[in-house]
This record gives C-alpha cells, sequence and structure tokens, in this order.
C-alpha cells in the first residue's frame, strides 16, 4: 500500500499553509480571474508558490476537477446556422479587403499613411 502524506512535499518538507487554503488558492487560479502575481500578492506568498498549489492539487485532487468540456458539443450549429455564420464571416472579410483597398487608394491619391497613427507624424 503506498503511504500517503498529504502534508508533506516531495522533498519531505511539510507545507507552511493548510491543504484548504492550498486548495483555494489553486481553484482561484484555475478560474482563471487573477493572475498569479495578484493572487501572491493577495495571501502573501513567495514567487510561484501559486504555482506549485496548482502542481499540487492537480495531482492530489485531480478527481475534484471538472473536465473540459467540447466548445463544439457545448454549442452546437444546425447547417443552417452554419451556413448563415459562414456567409456572415465572408461578407464581413470581403468589407475588410474593400476598406484595406480604399485606404490604399487614398494613400496614394493624398501621399499619405492612414495605417499609422496621426500622432507619429
Amino acid at each position: 500500500m503506498k503511504n500517503e502524506r498529504p502534508n508533506k512535499r516531495k522533498g519531505g518538507t511539510e507545507w507552511n499553509h493548510s491543504e484548504s487554503l492550498r486548495v483555494q488558492i489553486a481553484l482561484e487560479y484555475l478560474d482563471g480571474d487573477f493572475s498569479q502575481v495578484q493572487i501572491e500578492r493577495k495571501y502573501g506568498l513567495s514567487p510561484n508558490t501559486v504555482y506549485r498549489f496548482v502542481s499540487w492539487y492537480k495531482s492530489n485532487h485531480n478527481h475534484l476537477m471538472p473536465e473540459a468540456v467540447n466548445v463544439a458539443e457545448e454549442l452546437p450549429f444546425s447547417a443552417k446556422e452554419r451556413r448563415e455564420l459562414e456567409k456572415r464571416l465572408a461578407l464581413s472579410e470581403l468589407k475588410v479587403a474593400v476598406l484595406e483597398k480604399v485606404i490604399a487608394i487614398a494613400n496614394e491619391e493624398y501621399g499619405t499613411d492612414l495605417k499609422k497613427k496621426a500622432a507619429t507624424k
């Protein structure tokens, strides 16, 4: 049987933080609302501690992590909706091409570069 030590790190040293705090910090980071640095500042942690907590969480609480949902399965489009979206995309790409051509013609006509910011002239 495997000898599990939940309060021990890889090197055998103990964590300075409770398991519930490590889980909370890992979940805050995995939710994506806060960056690593923001969480470290919020809790007064040393650099890379959040990454260690996330790694620990993934290896010890993997069964609690929700599985990634395939976006294609989550948002099924009918064939009609898909054709409509493709049509709208093609129209948008055409508009962009036309506007880029207008800008190119205006640049030649007036000897300017409209793509550059006005402040850099």
